[in-house]
């Protein structure tokens, strides 16, 4: 996952890019470490798919700009636009269930 840089440049990735998945954590946090991994191995059979590590105090102005005020916090942008959020208690499962009802219409 690509780590987020700056609020700035998490908006341009966001609005030009038609698949985006951004991760929100932090380190302290012992199950967004453990989910982290996980979530990477699910995230790499979706290629059209660009993962994004957002460090929510490294970057606390991006997590304002997306309203995160919990993690872990995982957002789904489609187009531009948010598709799904899914915040604090939540599996791969879910997670990989919201993808596929979206994925399949940006594949060749």
């Amino acid at each position: 996952m690509e780590k987020v840089k700056s609020a700035d440049w998490l908006s341009e990735v966001i609005g030009n890019t038609d698949l985006v998945f951004v991760y929100v954590s932090q380190p302290a946090c012992s199950v967004c470490q453990t989910l982290l991994p996980k979530v990477e191995e699910l995230l790499v059979e979706y290629p059209l798919i660009k993962p994004l590590y957002l460090h929510s105090a490294e970057v606390p102005e991006a997590a304002g700009q997306l309203s995160v005020f919990t993690i872990p916090t995982v957002l789904f942008f489609v187009q531009g636009k948010e598709s799904f959020r899914l915040a604090r208690i939540f599996g791969l499962r879910e997670i990989r269930d919201k993808i596929d009802r979206i994925y399949p219409y940006f594949e060749t």
